[in-house]
């Protein structure tokens, strides 16, 4: 017999059985209460039709109504198969928290402890810090962040943007999964004109090549290798992203696969002498392998991924280009020679 997929089917029949009893319990109009649960069956057709994004949007919905485990559960499920890790994380979170105020949801009480595990190990922490007291306002990816803070981020490259008075800073950092970052952002210039120094009573020689060489060999090669580096992080994080998601659907079926086997022959499971329990437990023992087959494909996946990224930062904020090489060849310079009681001040370069 083939394993089927229930995917959320038990986390989804404790929640329909608080909308039931909910009247009775809460504050809620029979008609508020009516609206969540046709909200909650909407994101369970959407579910089974895979459009996590929609299915997340109901829930959503739902959730401004009546907050509890099961529908903060099935919206972290959701954000997780978005690839959303750092949303999932904090949905999967306070599922548990709820539970530990004491909602009753045995199901997703069962599930989260794991789900919490496996979503942490795809998202990484960044800090970004200040150096002075000043008012600054940090925006990590679009959104206003607290400085000093760590930040649970989905791996790859992430934009931080810092305003201080007139003065704005932007910076490009590549996140890893389960990496601990930090980000020092630069003082604002001073504000002080200092004075220009005397000009010495001295001789300073005129350099020997006048004209405005052409850009090295290797400053032409930074194109080319800002593109290979660009293709190689995006394909893998596709890699990765592809193969964490299989992983984590094997994960779930495993998990609601053996709570079938329970249901079956809750005593001895996999040691059942019944027949449809034990195909159904071969079938279990594929769907595992097939997951820890896709985390070991998902993880070189992410090393690459940050391999790549971290070259083309490095390429980016390393690599002389063409138009640097040119512009420093052609910067004015100042020509002064003083002697006695004559003196002459000029002024070359390339135009």
């Amino acid at each position: 017999m083939r394993v089927r997929s229930l995917s959320l089917r038990l986390p989804g029949s404790v929640l329909g059985a608080w909308l039931l009893i909910a009247p009775s319990a809460t504050a809620q109009s029979a008609e508020d209460l009516l609206t969540a649960r046709e909200h909650f069956h909407a994101a369970r057709r959407l579910e089974q039709k895979q459009d996590w994004a929609a299915a997340a949007n109901e829930l959503r919905a739902a959730l401004k109504i009546k907050e509890t485990p099961g529908l903060r559960y099935h919206l972290a499920y959701c954000q997780e198969q978005l690839a959303d890790y750092g949303a999932a994380l904090t949905d999967f979170e306070r599922a548990k928290q709820l539970l530990g105020e004491g909602q009753q949801a045995a199901d997703v009480s069962r599930l989260v402890g794991p789900a919490i595990e496996r979503v942490r190990a795809q998202v990484g922490e960044l800090t970004v810090l200040v150096p002075d007291s000043g008012p600054w306002q940090v925006f990590l990816d679009g959104n206003e962040i607290e400085a000093g803070e760590a930040q649970l981020v989905n791996p790859g490259l992430h934009i931080v943007r810092a305003l201080r008075a007139d003065h704005e800073q932007r910076h490009e950092i590549a996140v890893a999964a389960r990496g601990e970052h930090r980000l020092e952002l630069e003082p604002p210039p001073s504000q002080i004109d200092r004075p220009q120094p005397a000009l010495a009573r001295t001789s300073i020689a005129m350099p020997a090549d006048r004209t405005s060489p052409e850009a090295s060999p290797s400053s032409k090669l930074k194109l080319p290798l800002l593109v290979g580096e660009g293709a190689l992080t995006a394909l893998s994080v596709g890699v990765a992203i592809g193969f964490t998601l299989r992983a984590n659907q094997a994960k779930h079926e495993a998990d609601l696969a053996l709570s079938d086997i329970d249901a079956r022959d809750p005593g001895r499971q996999c040691g059942s002498n019944q027949l449809d329990v034990r195909s159904a437990c071969s079938q279990l023992a594929d769907l595992k392998q097939r997951e820890a087959d896709d985390r070991s494909v998902a993880r070189w996946g992410f090393i690459g991924a940050g391999a790549g990224a971290a070259l083309f930062v490095a390429t980016w904020l390393l690599w002389p280009d063409e138009a640097s090489t040119q512009s420093e060849a052609r910067k004015p310079r100042i020509l002064a020679r003083l002697d006695g009681e004559s003196g002459f001040v000029g002024v070359f370069g390339g135009f």
